[in-house]
């Protein structure tokens, strides 16, 4: 579908439609492969996948994996999952084809997982030449809990470093009482609690994505005198149900630093609960979006 722009200067730009939307998925443990298949069904055609690292058993019992296909690239299963679930569907595994900046509905879901009990089991796919523009969304899922940073650029992605700290502190946060020595710093939950957490967590997150590039079609048309169709409200953080209040602030361009402000924190979920994260202050990746 072709994006249609305004004939006249009160004329509102016609939104992006969804098939036009373009989303690099780095890394598709479960809950980013149940993210795919979400965009998918909301309508996003245009999905490029990158997780060469074989379907595990982990994947089959919490994620959409079947059973069958246990020891294949899951980058090559979740593309024969996207077509089954829409037929409309061109997912492709070639991240030097994914645009630049330039294009205004591109956009990149990077995300780590921990698959085992210790934080240095961290892993993610791997990060290819990108346009150091392209706006990036990080995601860490660690067991029942999920962390998403704010919105940045490629360049300004979290490192391992942040990420692993980022991890620290979100077991620290649902510690009850302190680990006796050889306790992992929080016990594995995958039982309720996880699957709570990736069911929600999995709309936030497409919906995240969504909203970078599109406008809810039932909002009120912009005046000439109000902010521009361009900028909408910047979504509150993930899980609170809150919506913003007052005049819709606009929105940085694409690959330009975020001020500080209550988007200036991590965001951690496990099960119902949400929780602002403080990014680690002794890295400098936080720059991203604290501006400090």
């Amino acid at each position: 579908m072709t994006h249609r722009c305004p004939t006249a200067p009160e004329e509102p730009c016609a939104p992006p439609a969804l098939d036009e939307l373009r989303v690099l998925v780095l890394g598709l443990d479960p809950l980013t492969a149940a993210v795919c298949l979400a965009l998918a069904e909301a309508g996003v055609c245009l999905l490029n996948i990158r997780d060469p690292a074989p379907v595990g058993t982990a994947d089959v019992r919490h994620g959409p994996y079947p059973a069958e296909f246990q020891g294949q690239p899951r980058e090559l299963v979740l593309r024969t999952l996207l077509r089954r679930r829409s037929p409309r569907c061109a997912p492709l595994s070639a991240p030097e084809l994914f645009p630049s900046a330039a294009v205004p509905t591109a956009v990149v879901l990077h995300t780590w997982s921990v698959p085992g009990d210790l934080v240095a089991d961290l892993a993610t796919a791997p990060s290819p030449e990108l346009d150091p523009a392209l706006p990036t969304l990080s995601v860490v899922r660690d067991g029942g809990s999920v962390v998403v940073w704010p919105l940045t650029d490629w360049a300004h992605r979290p490192c391992r470093a942040c990420v692993a700290s980022a991890v620290r502190e979100a077991r620290r946060a649902f510690r009850g009482s302190p680990p006796t020595p050889g306790e992992p710093l929080l016990p594995r939950q995958d039982g309720t609690v996880a699957v709570l957490t990736r069911t929600v967590a999995t709309g936030e997150i497409a919906g995240r994505l969504l909203s970078h590039v599109l406008r809810d079609d039932a909002a009120p048309r912009a005046a000439p005198s109000d902010p521009p169709h361009d900028a909408p409200p910047d979504v509150p953080p993930a899980g609170t149900g809150t919506a913003p209040s007052g005049p819709p602030p606009a929105r940085p361009p694409s690959g330009t630093q975020s001020p500080a402000g209550p988007d200036a924190c991590l965001v951690l979920r496990r099960g119902l609960t949400v929780l602002p994260l403080a990014p680690d202050p002794r890295c400098l990746c936080s720059l991203a979006f604290t501006g400090l």
